[in-house]
């Protein structure tokens, strides 16, 4: 459970970080101004990517509970790797289904599937990376000697 919550404390500042990434990529890219519109589509692409690698990451904590191996990181690098090869599976099967003249609107929206999770996985791996120092250091210090 304890992994679980680790995750799930980190969903909303995933949220917030692909949102700003969001936004920040759209005025990056030439449009300049962005209003409720832009900001709510922001809001709508990070809580769906947020909300995507949330529940692979469930589902891989679930599966490698089943095996006996209680840790975060491996439940990110296994969620990790399952979302990798199913945009693989869908890779391979958008790759061969384009015709000569397909301009690749199939291929674009895959692959803003899967540049719009970026900030959600660094995000995750940040925060378990800043949950482990923080531990550790209070552990050491709970045992350091104090003279």
């Amino acid at each position: 459970m304890e992994i679980v919550r680790r995750f799930l404390v980190l969903a909303p500042v995933a949220l917030v970080v692909g949102a700003a990434v969001f936004l920040g990529s759209y005025v990056l890219a030439g449009s300049g101004d962005f209003g409720l519109l832009e900001t709510g589509l922001a809001l709508v692409v990070a809580f769906l990517a947020a909300a995507v690698v949330l529940a692979v990451v469930l589902v891989a904590v679930g599966v490698l509970r089943l095996a006996g191996v209680r840790s975060a990181w491996a439940a990110l690098g296994l969620a990790f790797g399952l979302v990798v090869v199913v945009l693989g599976i869908i890779y391979a099967g958008i790759a061969m289904s384009m015709q000569p003249g397909d301009p690749g609107f199939n291929m674009s929206l895959l692959m803003t599937a899967a540049g719009v999770q970026i900030p959600t996985w660094l995000t995750f791996a940040v925060g378990l990376l800043i949950g482990d120092r923080r531990n550790r250091a209070a552990r050491d210090a709970a045992v350091s000697p104090t003279a």
